[in-house]
């Protein structure tokens, strides 16, 4: 399903834990990946520019490491005005299946803010895209690396709404699940659907359990669950209070931005879990 992953570094003290979980990705299928940093250019040139050759060797300490665990890795600086244009069409070039990118909080009490090129390249992506949660500060980034990234397929909680949309992401969740220790399938109600249609619970329950089938299929553990309250909230707080290690939903859903655009639920979630997420387009497929 992944074999190849361009990871997007900005190359904050941050970027040093990020590349030190990209590791647990092998378990993903992956075998290669491409680090790559964008130096922006035009009227806000970025402060790496006329830098690239330092730039590069950074990247290239950073893959030493990776590739003495057996990962092939490549890396790249590319000078573009437009650093997530710059960064999916180098995923174009490289035939990448996945692209990565670190988040982190502004501080240790505040939500995750995503940065306007993580923003950019997550409402242009045809391709799955994992945000990896990372702590603002170097002391702290180790250390929630190590917990949050560590074991991505430890606990898999694929959140659907059962549209068209999710689809998608129902299949790659499904093809992790084989690795995973355990996988919540997780539907979110809420009080309009449900006073819309009363037997919405019920008929929620039973797509839930054909969902989980083909997990259960193949022996793993796997659970079906419905939620009540806001999606992206409720979302985030059922993967706290079960432990998920990585959350895979949608890019689009009922009630989301249709197109290219990540909408209001999937951004929420991507700000506030505190945890890996993978967002899966609509067009994306898994094997």
């Amino acid at each position: 399903m992944f074999e190849t992953a361009l990871v997007a570094l900005d190359l904050s003290p941050a970027e040093v834990p990020l590349t030190e979980c990209l590791a647990d990705l092998e378990r993903w299928g992956v075998k290669k990946l491409v680090l790559a940093h964008v130096v922006r250019v035009g009227w806000a040139q970025g402060a790496g520019y006329g830098h690239e050759p330092d730039l590069l060797d950074w990247l290239e300490q950073r893959a030493a490491p990776l590739r003495a665990q057996g990962l092939e890795v490549e890396a790249h600086v590319r000078a573009a005005g437009s650093p997530a244009d710059a960064i999916l069409a180098l995923a174009a070039e490289v035939e990448a299946d996945l692209v990565v990118i670190g988040s982190r909080s502004e501080s240790r009490v505040t939500s995750l803010f995503l940065g306007s090129v993580a923003r950019a390249v997550i409402q242009q992506t045809r391709l799955p895209l994992l945000l990896l949660w990372i702590e603002p500060t170097a002391e702290a980034t180790a250390r929630t690396c190590e917990a949050v990234c560590a074991d991505t397929l430890r606990h898999v909680l694929l959140a659907t709404d059962f549209s068209k949309h999710a689809a998608a992401a129902e299949t790659v969740a499904a093809v992790l699940a084989r690795q995973a220790a355990r996988t919540t399938v997780l539907h979110v109600m809420t009080e309009a659907t449900v006073a819309t249609t009363p037997h919405w619970p019920v008929m929620a329950e039973a797509a839930l359990r054909a969902i989980a089938a083909p997990v259960a299929a193949v022996g793993n553990l796997v659970e079906t669950r419905t939620g009540e309250g806001e999606p992206a909230a409720t979302i985030a707080r059922l993967a706290a209070e079960t432990g998920a290690s990585l959350i895979v939903l949608g890019k689009h859903g009922q009630g989301w931005l249709e197109r290219a655009l990540i909408g209001s639920t999937a951004a929420a979630v991507c700000e506030t879990a505190r945890r890996p997420v993978l967002m899966v387009p609509s067009a994306a497929s898994a094997e």
